[in-house]
């Protein structure tokens, strides 16, 4: 047979009184306990099939600040009425204003619904507005809907529904949406639940210090516990599941010897394009991929000049690199562009810039932006996980080894590669990751930055580089199906979720 808590006990035994719903407000105020506390009683005998538990939601009403000043005062187009009325039922705007004691804000929202309610007339004459009675008496529906509420009836008879939507579009009353809970015993239980009330509960529960000091607990009855019940779960403060793997995927990277760097969100296509050896008529670079930047500014400048005739020579004719290049006119104007990053393989060219020396190793795990269509594997906002290498005598083959074991380490068991393309490395590979249920989706596109890349850097060893989609990997890694449910505000998934399986 089930057990009680105490609380359980209080609430069931007031409940078997009725045979009826019973709202929780009803219980608590009779019980003498907060709602809150009565709710999740009501929620855990819920669970237990003791009861029956409804919910339903229903509109709420409360005064504004303004609300309450118009009960006080009156209503602006009220005031507004009865100082014409006083001035013979015929005044100069400005002498009705005065008169009604309104200042500057409230004057215009007296003549306004003074004559949408079509107490007053306004006329011109002479150039001067002049205000008209047009009735006897000005009877209000807005006004007897805050009186009622001030008073603090909650229930706004059907008759004054449309003084109630007026004085919401005035923001007069606030609205809000409240949740009712509603229970009554579950009569299929009925008999246990009266044999469970019948039994006596004796004993103490806690053990508390005053006991343990004074020697008292050996004089004391407890009551015992059922060690096989599964506690409630608890809904504790944590961190994004997505967030956790974040930190869990840097921490692997540090211990494999890398260095964390960051970088700007907002780039010029330099950074974001031009260095990586992109045309500057790549289709990338349009609106259907990169988002740009406008106002207030568009363009931004380039910090280092030398750095920025090489690179313009290596689109242009291919400069030192035996290449040649693109053959096509070098615009400054397209280069000093600002855009948000596409991706984060800017800001692995940023730290080359600034350590060209070998050996380097560094990783940077932070947001870009596309302009991407929303779907289950691709999203306008995402976390891309970027990386290089560069050391004398490197391969391929070492790129992917240390991809690979990256995706070992986070989890990721079955990885395969292909050749690939992209305009900045060569040799290139897609890495591809075993989902449990999407199959093989692409993680850990890379290779080996093209000398067009380096050598305006004046780097000559080889330098390894990969663009890993964070979300994807962590997709694979934790079996997440869809791409959308990283940014879920499911508050079950969140509580319920954690960053290994």
């Amino acid at each position: 047979m089930a057990e009680l808590t105490i609380g359980e006990r209080k609430v069931l035994g007031k409940l078997a009184e009725y045979d009826k719903l019973v709202s929780a407000s009803e219980l608590a105020s009779e019980l003498q306990e907060r709602n809150e506390r009565v709710i999740s009683i009501l929620n855990s005998l819920a669970e237990k099939g003791f009861i029956k538990l409804d919910t339903r939601e229903h509109m709420t009403h409360r005064l504004t600040d303004e609300g309450r000043s118009y009960v006080k005062d009156g209503l602006p187009e009220e005031r507004l009425f009865h100082a014409v009325t006083r001035l013979g039922g015929q005044a100069e705007l400005d002498k009705a204003v005065a008169e009604a004691g309104l200042d500057k804000q409230a004057k215009g929202i007296s003549v306004n619904w003074a004559r949408r309610n079509g107490w007053l007339e306004i006329e011109k004459t002479n150039g001067t507005t002049v205000l008209k009675v047009k009735v006897e008496n000005a009877e209000s529906s807005v006004k007897n809907v805050l009186v009622l509420l001030n008073k603090g009836d909650v229930n706004v008879p059907t008759k004054l529904a449309g003084g109630l939507e007026t004085a919401v579009e005035r923001t007069l009353v606030e609205e809000k949406t409240a949740k009712m809970f509603e229970a009554a015993i579950a009569e299929n239980r009925r008999g246990e639940i009266e044999s469970l009330l019948s039994q006596t509960a004796e004993g103490i529960t806690d053990l508390t210090p005053e006991l343990i000091a004074s020697g008292e607990w050996r004089n004391c009855t407890f009551r015992p516990y059922n060690v096989e019940l599964e506690p409630a779960f608890v809904n504790y403060g944590k961190k994004h599941p997505y967030n956790e793997f974040i930190d869990w995927l840097k921490e692997v990277l540090v211990g494999m010897g890398f260095n964390e760097w960051y970088g700007p969100y907002v780039e010029t296509e330099f950074w974001n394009n031009d260095v990586l050896f992109v045309p500057q008529d790549h289709v990338a670079r349009e609106v259907q991929d990169q988002f740009k930047i406008t106002e207030p500014y568009d363009h931004g400048d380039i910090p280092d000049e030398k750095y920025y005739r090489k690179v313009k020579a290596v689109h242009e004719n291919g400069g030192d690199t035996g290449s040649t290049g693109w053959e096509a006119p070098f615009s400054r104007e397209v280069t000093t562009r600002l855009c948000l990053r596409s991706h984060t393989t800017p800001v692995s060219i940023r730290y080359l810039w600034e350590n060209p020396e070998s050996p380097q190793k560094m990783f940077i795990i932070d947001r870009n932006f596309r302009s991407e269509s929303l779907s289950a594997t691709h999203a306008q906002e995402f976390n891309q996980f970027d990386g290089i290498i560069m050391d004398k005598g490197l391969t391929l083959r070492d790129l992917m080894g240390y991809l690979k074991e990256v995706c070992h380490r986070m989890g990721i068991k079955k990885v395969k590669f292909k050749p690939g393309q992209f305009p900045f490395t060569e040799p290139s590979i897609e890495g591809f990751a075993k989902h449990d249920t999407l199959g093989w989706i692409e993680v850990a596109p890379g290779g080996i930055f093209r000398p067009e890349v380096t050598r305006p850097l004046g780097i000559t060893d080889p330098v390894l580089a990969w663009g890993i989609g964070a979300g994807r990997l962590y997709m694979a890694s934790m079996d997440i199906k869809d791409i959308r449910d990283l940014y879920s505000r499911d508050l079950t998934w969140l509580r319920r979720a954690y960053f290994v399986r």
